[in-house]
């Protein structure tokens, strides 16, 4: 396995098996970050809409932003006065793009115009409500293989999934207390999901129901996004014990460790065949090859703290920054 840094350096892994080679490589790639109108914002989730743009949620200030691909941002604030976390986002079927609101409880929905046209309650609660919330915390998002919306709700211990005309069904995760966070449509044409307390991912069968669940080698390694990789396997982030994770279509994993602190969050499927990350801790954007190859790129602004990533036109890598950004990988665009 190699390691790449932006800036050379020694980089000390954990590895499991006889020690492996570590190769330090200077190497640059063009990064564009773009602070948001507005003060003090919390980015997160971000998807290629259906007009072209990028689609973002903003935690602290409880607003939809609409990013031009030369990073003009619009901002639209969510109405009601329950209006709380909003985190996933994706891009429907039907031209809107389809949100998760947690105080809520309910999957909203917002047209490319910036008009907000429907908002959908989940029927479940928290399986423990706490004081800071008593829903299913619905967070991740995304359009499964039949064409409808579904959900992991990390509170209720339920993958969810809604109709284009906002009917919702529920389906029980056989783990208690797995958190569900991250959700993707598989090329095997079912959902697969990450189970972020429990270290394992999740496979939705949507014809029949039945959830079949695989073991990480480390329980505490909370897997976050998953993304399609270019090999056709299922890559995740694991920000608890720092490694990147692919997983096939059957459930074979094998898992890459990272640099200490790293702490991975978003991760995408680049357009020029590789895997790219958000190195929340370290404030940095990292890359991985479908062989394992590891390369971090330095962020500009101090305290980044990365979190959310998509692909976007042309296969651009785009991503959110805590620190009130979003930003462009422009190395990683189809060549």
């Amino acid at each position: 396995m190699q390691v790449r840094g932006f800036h050379a350096a020694i980089v000390a892994l954990a590895l499991t098996g006889p020690l492996a080679s570590v190769t330090v490589k200077a190497e640059s790639i063009a990064l564009v970050e773009t602070s948001l109108p507005g003060e003090n914002q919390r980015p997160q989730g971000v998807v290629l809409g259906p007009d072209g743009n990028m689609w973002v949620t903003e935690v602290s200030k409880h607003q939809i932003f609409r990013v031009t691909p030369d990073g003009n941002a619009t901002a639209f604030r969510v109405p009601g006065d329950k209006v709380g976390v909003l985190q996933g986002i994706t891009a429907g079927r039907d031209g809107n793009l389809w949100f998760t609101s947690r105080e809520e409880n309910a999957i909203r929905r917002i047209s490319p115009k910036g008009e907000f046209n429907g908002l959908f309650v989940i029927p479940s609660q928290a399986t423990t409500p706490t004081k800071f919330n008593t829903g299913s915390w619905p967070r991740g998002i995304t359009v499964g293989p039949d064409g409808q919306i579904w959900f992991a709700e990390m509170a209720a211990n339920k993958i969810g999934r809604i109709t284009l005309t906002g009917e919702i069904k529920e389906f029980d995760i056989p783990t208690e207390n797995a958190q569900a966070y991250g959700v993707v449509s598989g090329p095997d044409g079912n959902l697969w999901f990450t189970e972020s307390n429990v270290g394992k991912i999740g496979r939705l069968d949507i014809k029949t129901g039945k959830i079949t669940e695989f073991a990480l080698g480390n329980p505490q390694s909370r897997p976050r996004d998953i993304t399609v990789g270019p090999d056709g396997h299922l890559w995740f982030s694991l920000n608890g014990s720092d490694h990147i994770g692919r997983i096939s279509m059957s459930g074979e994993i094998r898992e890459f460790p990272l640099p200490a602190d790293t702490k991975p969050i978003g991760i995408a499927a680049g357009g020029d065949g590789n895997v790219w990350f958000t190195a929340f801790k370290s404030h940095k954007i990292g890359r991985i090859t479908p062989t394992g190859d590891v390369s971090f790129f330095d962020l500009k602004t101090p305290n980044a703290q990365p979190f959310g990533m998509t692909a976007g036109p042309n296969g651009m890598i785009w991503f959110t920054s805590q620190a009130n950004q979003v930003g462009q990988v422009q190395g990683s665009a189809k060549r």
